[in-house]
Parts: C-alpha cells; structure tokens; sequence
C-alpha cells in the first residue's frame, strides 16, 4: 500500500491549527469588499460638470485617433456607487465595494469590456480629468479602444473630501 493513502490522525494541535489557517482566510476574504456592502447613506453625491468630461474625453480620444464615447445610464449608477462607498470608507480603492466586474454587472450592466479610473480630492470635473490623461494607468483607460461607454460620478463622506469614479465599458452584443 502506498505510504500517502495510509489514514493518519490528525492531533489537537493539527486540528486547531487547520482551524486558525480557515479562519485566516476566512477574515482576509472578508476585508475584500463584497459588491454593496457599504452603507452610503452618510455620504453625498457631488455635482459633477458631464458635459465638460465628455467633451474632455471625447477630443482626448480624438487626439490620439480614437472614437468618441457617450455616457450609459447603467455605468452611471455604477460609478455613483463606487464613488460613494469610497467616500463613506474614506478609502481611495479599486477594490472598496467589490471587484469591478461584479459591480457592473450587479447593475445589469452585461461587459465585455470594463476599466475604472478613480480618483480624490480633485476639486473639479477638468482637475481630475486632466489628472487622468497625466497618469500612465488611467491614460491607458482613458484611451482604451475597447470601449464605447462612460459613467461618471464624485462623492463626498464625512470628511468633506470628493473621491472620483469612471468607469468606462462596452456590453456585449445581445
């Protein structure tokens, strides 16, 4: 018989230990935050000036041979979420409510492409705009030639702060 089939008895202390390495993760897989879970209901949502952020992005993507995009409903919703949860955690984060592709489609929103840009304390629409052409990662968003659709939004907690979201997605065809 083959050594590793043979039944061995776990100890107290192998089991405990098991236990405390499950709960482990258990906790950690906790801390990740679970589409929302967030109370907002202490937060606000802040006027943002759409039209000067599309415009932005639309010459900024035209600039770089780009199509333009147009706002979606859905990706709006989104983004108002996700700006609010950072807000009420006061907490500049990607992942605060969720990972995005569970976000979205929580929402209804059927991706086949899907990125975020977020941002804080930015004090106007062109301010973090102009703060996202600037950074490597969202420029990438930015000019992301797989999607087609935005949703735009900014928030305020406790603290008076404004955390930006942007999402930007395509859904697949139907």
């Amino acid at each position: 018989m083959n050594s590793f089939l043979r039944y061995r008895p776990l100890g107290v202390a192998a089991v405990f230990a098991r236990f405390l390495a499950l709960l482990s993760v258990t906790l950690l897989a906790a801390c990740v935050g679970s589409t929302g879970a967030i109370d907002i209901a202490s937060t606000k949502p802040l006027s943002v000036d759409r039209g000067v952020a599309l415009a932005s992005i639309n010459a900024f993507r035209a600039q770089n041979g780009l199509g333009s995009v147009r706002f979606d409903a859905v990706l709006d919703k989104a983004a108002d979420r996700q700006a609010r949860a950072m807000a009420a955690r006061g907490n500049l984060s990607h992942s605060v409510d969720g990972a995005l592709p569970s976000r979205v489609a929580s929402f209804g929103y059927n991706w086949a492409a899907v990125s975020e840009n977020i941002g804080w304390n930015h004090r106007s629409t062109p301010a973090v705009i102009t703060g996202w052409k600037n950074s490597p990662g969202h420029r990438r968003n930015l000019l992301n030639s797989n999607v087609t659709e935005i949703g735009f939004a900014a928030a305020a907690g406790s603290n008076g702060q404004p955390y930006w979201a942007l999402i930007l997605g395509r859904e697949k065809r139907r």
